[in-house]
């Protein structure tokens, strides 16, 4: 079996023997976050890229363009939110073929079926937008308002689409917990962290290929991006209009890292405890065997790394 190519910043933890463990927090909103071990800050050496693949754009909307929900308001539960892309359920297969370029062992190709369409955030959820929802910014890369917010916690990711959930007047779907936090299942209808299965048949944009388009065009990595994140919805989209599933930052999801079910399976959401929470898709320091839709890799829930961010989904129904 191949062994799994790692970022530097992600083989220094494993160097230690085992994945980085949880840090424990006193509650939802006041977090006790313990960098651990491999969560380094590497200084950024390569030189800055020219303009290159990267596309003058329209900035993108955000849900945070309109108006917050007054109480009582009656909401359209099956409407898209600004900034959000639609994509549909489906059976699909998911993980990585043999002999595919970068492959770890724990892609095994397997069945899931997704039983409800949902709504992703078309980008990466921006510095800017956290700062206005959340009122700090956390992130280590400054002056870019619409690059990837980096440096929070799988915990503050959650909190966010929480609170999201509540502008919009949406229910609220992931009770945390430093212990063992959950989440409502499918049927809940506001804002939350995508399931690992979700997070991959949107990264795929609708084909079965390892990547929507030409690596260059679709990602921020290591050979174009100087080692820093950069603006999102500067690359080309996939085919849902997704931006950045691959590259710029990494991506957390819902699941504890585990095992893929040996079974087809009907909306998975992972193992029912762990140490890790998974992350999905490249990074802007990483090389092109961790830019495909099939990468997959955890650190403890508690973790602010500057080479991880996220984005929200919502369900909307069959």
């Amino acid at each position: 079996m191949t062994a799994m190519s790692l970022p530097h910043d992600t083989a220094a933890a494993k160097r230690h023997g085992k994945a980085l463990a949880p840090a424990w927090v006193a509650g939802v909103v006041a977090l006790a976050i313990a960098a651990g071990a491999g969560c380094r800050r590497d200084e950024a050496t390569a030189p800055a890229p020219d303009a290159g693949t990267a596309v003058a754009r329209k900035p993108p909307p955000s849900a945070l363009d309109l108006p917050a929900a007054a109480s009582g308001d009656k909401v359209d539960l099956a409407a898209l939110t600004s900034g959000f892309v639609r994509v549909p359920g489906a059976r699909t297969l998911l993980g990585s073929p043999p002999g595919e370029a970068g492959r770890s062992e724990d892609e095994q190709q397997h069945e899931v079926t997704i039983r409800n369409a949902f709504e992703m955030q078309a980008t990466e959820v921006t510095i800017a937008e956290y700062e206005l929802l959340i009122g700090r910014n956390p992130a280590a890369h400054e002056g870019c308002p619409r690059c990837p917010v980096e440096q929070v916690s799988w915990f503050e990711a959650a909190h966010y689409c929480n609170e999201l959930s509540r502008r919009r007047g949406l229910p609220i779907c992931t009770i945390l917990d430093p212990k063992q936090s959950h989440w409502r299942g499918p049927s809940c209808r506001g804002f939350r962290l995508p399931t690992e299965a979700e997070w991959e048949w949107a990264a795929r944009g609708g084909t079965t290929a390892e990547r929507h388009g030409e690596l260059t065009k679709i990602a921020w990595i290591d050979i174009n991006s100087a080692l820093r994140t950069r603006e999102v919805a500067t690359m080309e989209p996939n085919g849902y209009g997704l931006f950045d599933m691959i590259g710029n930052v990494a991506e957390w999801v819902w699941d504890w890292q585990g095992p893929y079910p040996s079974e087809p399976t009907i909306d998975p959401v992972g193992p029912a405890t762990g140490d890790n929470r998974v992350f999905r898709g490249g990074a802007a320091r990483w090389s092109a065997d961790e830019a495909r839709a099939a990468f997959r890799n955890g650190y403890g829930p508690g973790n602010k790394v500057e080479f991880i961010g996220f984005r929200c989904v919502r369900t909307l129904g069959p």
